[in-house]
């Protein structure tokens, strides 16, 4: 059995879905057989950019207020 060999020999590849909520991160095992990319998958990755983005921005504008207080 490949499990029990010396080292052991995963039956893999495993696949699983990781994503954050709320500060916690999670991630779940997906099976072989129900693998397909759920309906609005494609929405959250563009949301998911543009939130990233916006935080980016976010935070250089305050950096940059700052900077002017400074000066």
């Amino acid at each position: 059995m490949r499990c029990k060999a010396t080292p052991p020999e995963k039956h893999g590849p495993y696949y699983q879905v990781s994503f954050t909520r709320k500060g916690k991160s999670s991630s779940k095992f997906v099976r072989k057989e129900t693998q397909h990319r759920p309906p609005g998958t494609e929405n959250y990755e563009v949301m998911k950019t543009l939130v990233d983005r916006w935080i980016e921005m976010a935070t250089e504008l305050s950096n940059l207020r700052m900077a002017n207080k400074h000066t």
